[in-house]
């Protein structure tokens, strides 16, 4: 049915044969040129590897076409989303994005319900009748703000990365276009509120109630390690891995520039505030930049690359958004182009080398990775760092 697009014919180098190796000696390395298309016949001779610092041999290429049917997987995980307008957008552009998966390919959603995130089903699959089904339900489920306390690992089906892959039921592409076509159709069905205009995340934050962003930042911290159980589950699954965040709600606000700002801003001090704004925005950013870390790391290990659809333009990422590069993923802002953009990032997402190199990395904590290409106006899309 859908076949992952390649780029004319390119020619591959596998240097040597290599057994399976972790996630500590290879990265999935997305080119583009200047003017940001697809190039897919970077030669070895043009990459340079650096593991913590050192120069490593490559002893393995693929490009894209050489790894065009290889199964990926796709996590998609839905966070709170604050305005109508804005989760229509975003459930139309999942709807969108499911349709376009090519065959293979599998898929695993999941979505926050009153105090946790929950899986829509058990565990990764290719039936497109049981991705429909789950994304149908995930306008009626997904709170608008951050609610209950988080388990700090996934309910609902839970999720299993070895799965049996079920057959699929017939007619599930049908299915996906239909809930595509429904999702089209205003955006009444999307639930949420509208957005206040002029209300801005420290409105929404309130800096002088430093109780209330100890109590979000602790609910964004659980939220987190939600996501590393699954990134750390997602660990043992071959081939590339891509986990895609739609967010727009507190753990994003916690990370607009705004509140980094505001450490240094001069606020009214109010009797019992315990030690003011101020104070309040240094803790909430400390221990955000923690977590971040943490997802980052776990991503690292995992061989997973994240990406972000909450922000409002270039430098309103979203929590995720500001990690996701750093992973080898992107951001997208979560406004009304997002379908037309995020639909055609389908077939860039999955379009990457594979790159394989030697060297044994001895410490056991995050190693910087750094990816070069000599070929003048390539842009490297890659991991930042080894795990």
């Amino acid at each position: 049915m859908f076949k992952r697009w390649c780029i004319g014919l390119v020619l591959g180098a596998a240097l040597m044969a290599a057994p399976p190796v972790s996630t500590r000696s290879q990265a999935w390395v997305l080119a583009l040129d200047e003017r940001g298309g697809l190039v897919g016949d970077l030669r070895p001779d043009e990459l340079e590897v650096k593991v913590g610092g050192k120069v490593r041999p490559l002893t393995e290429l693929k490009t894209p076409a050489q790894t065009a049917d290889m199964s990926q997987s796709w996590v998609l995980v839905f966070e709170p989303i604050r305005d109508t307008t804005t989760r229509a957008v975003a459930f139309t552009a999942a709807a969108d994005f499911l349709t376009k998966v090519p065959d293979g390919d599998r898929v695993f959603i999941v979505a926050r319900g009153k105090d946790s995130l929950e899986s829509l089903m058990p565990g990764l699959t290719g039936d497109r009748a049981a991705w429909a089904s789950a994304m149908e339900k995930v306008p009626g489920m997904l709170p608008e703000t951050l609610t209950g306390i988080p388990k700090g690992q996934v309910g609902g089906q839970g999720f299993d990365p070895a799965a049996k892959a079920l057959p699929g039921e017939p007619g599930g592409q049908e299915k996906l276009a239909a809930l595509l076509a429904k999702f089209q159709n205003g955006a009444s069905w999307a639930g949420g509120t509208m957005d206040q205009k002029g209300r801005t995340a420290l409105d929404r934050l309130n800096l002088n109630d430093s109780m209330l962003v100890s109590s979000l930042v602790q609910i964004s911290g659980r939220e987190m390690a939600t996501l590393e159980s699954i990134l750390d589950q997602m660990g043992s699954i071959p081939g590339p891995k891509h986990m895609i965040v739609f967010s727009r709600c507190e753990m994003d606000d916690l990370v607009h520039p705004s509140i980094r700002s505001a450490m240094n801003r001069s606020f009214t001090r109010t009797k019992g505030d315990m030690g003011g704004p101020a104070e309040t925005a240094t803790l909430a950013v400390r221990d955000v930049t923690i977590q971040q870390q943490r997802v980052k790391e776990k991503a690292a290990s995992s061989g997973v690359m994240l990406y972000s659809v909450a922000g409002a333009g270039p430098n309103l990422v979203g929590n995720i958004g500001t990690i996701a590069a750093e992973t080898g993923g992107f951001c997208f802002p979560l406004r009304s182009e997002l379908e037309r953009q995020f639909g055609q990032g389908i077939q860039i997402f999955g379009s990457r080398h594979l790159l394989r190199w030697s060297g044994d990395v001895s410490s056991t904590q995050p190693v910087s990775l750094e990816i070069k290409s000599k070929r003048k106006g390539i842009k490297l899309i890659a991991p930042s760092m080894v795990r």
